[in-house]
């Protein structure tokens, strides 16, 4: 059944856990931290991504650790040891602008693109379609969702895993952006020619 966007964005927002969202602001950009084990180091480096947006957002950060330092499940009912719905991405932002949801996934890495990077991300779409799906089961309203994926990291030159327009060879659905490249970009200022529909 067609729903309003609006009530459907607020939907998810009344529908998903408080444990995974996050709503730490910076001059009203989201901000999105997370540790990363650069080489050589026995400590994490901190990053921190800044983004400013238009309408509203909700930030999910599926990796989140509770108290005992472990992620909880992405589904509560299911066991999630070495699972491929244990698979997850770093954050994942819903974004409610014109009238549109669209959705962002981040992976966070360091110096390097390990080839788990894509499954990582592709987990992030399963579980989008999941949680559509489940809205849908239980209260019989859908939307149509945009998803864009990106990997993040800080490598010097990334060149040999990517192609021209700077998406992963393995999956030209991931962009590639350096964490300095996004000083100052908007969620929608984005670059990313090949989103993928949620319906």
């Amino acid at each position: 059944m067609a729903v309003d966007t609006k009530q459907y964005f607020n939907g998810i927002r009344s529908y998903l856990s408080s444990n995974y969202q996050i709503s730490t602001r910076d001059n009203g950009r989201i901000v999105l931290e997370e540790k990363i084990f650069l080489p050589n180091q026995t400590k994490p480096t901190t990053y921190k991504v800044r983004l400013d947006f238009d309408g509203e957002v909700i930030v999910a950060n599926l990796d989140k650790k509770n108290s005992k330092g472990n992620s909880d499940p992405l589904f509560h009912f299911l066991e999630d040891e070495a699972k491929p719905w244990a698979k997850r991405c770093d954050f994942i932002v819903f974004q409610l602008s014109k009238s549109r949801i669209n959705i962002y996934c981040f992976e966070f890495k360091s110096a390097s693109l390990p080839e788990s990077l894509v499954d990582q991300l592709n987990a992030s779409v399963a579980w989008c379609k999941a949680l559509q799906s489940i809205i849908k089961l239980y209260t019989n309203k859908t939307k149509q969702m945009t998803l864009k994926k990106f990997v993040l990291s800080s490598m010097a030159d990334p060149s040999r895993f990517l192609d021209a327009g700077k998406y992963i060879k393995r999956d030209h659905t991931v962009r590639h952006y350096n964490y300095d490249e996004l000083t100052g970009l908007k969620l929608e200022d984005l670059e990313h020619e090949n989103p993928e529909i949620i319906r």
